[in-house]
């Protein structure tokens, strides 16, 4: 009990490190993606692997040529703030949405109409990206919502 209203109130808690050595000890099964499960409990991520670390960095550059004119994490530009997007929608509904919007409102897609309307009938650009490069952008995004949580945890 004493160690939950503590934890709750910030004073105590455990690092990535520690949940992750835990589990091991314990010797409970680990999740097929435990980056993943320690973001999803709130933990903070460890550091990127290699191949992240180049899909992050490709992402921040196809965002600031294709993205940043319209579009911010946290904030409202021309278009949506972009923090929370693969929450809000699945990656497989993103991938056809960023690279031909106008196509995915045409199909009558209730959210993409919404979200159409909702921002005056701008119509975002198509955009010759790749699968993968739209799933780099995406792990760009993640990053720095991850970021930004890592940062205000510290405060």
């Amino acid at each position: 009990m004493g160690f939950t209203l503590l934890s709750a109130a910030g004073l105590v808690g455990f690092s990535a490190a520690d949940v992750e050595a835990a589990r091991i000890e314990a010797g409970k099964p680990q999740p097929q993606d435990t980056t993943m499960a320690l973001v999803d409990a709130g933990l903070p991520r460890p550091a990127l692997s290699e191949a992240e670390a180049a899909a992050v960095a490709a992402g921040s550059a196809l965002y600031a040529s294709n993205c940043a004119q319209c579009h911010a994490v946290n904030e409202v530009v021309v278009g949506p703030a972009l923090a929370g997007i693969t929450k809000r929608r699945p990656v497989s509904w993103l991938i056809p949405w960023i690279k031909n919007s106008s196509k995915v409102v045409a199909s009558g897609d209730e959210y993409a109409v919404a979200i159409y309307n909702k921002y005056n009938k701008q119509q975002m650009p198509s955009f010759g990206l790749s699968d993968s490069e739209v799933k780099a952008i995406l792990a760009w995004l993640t990053s720095q919502e991850n970021q930004g949580k890592a940062m205000a945890s510290q405060l």
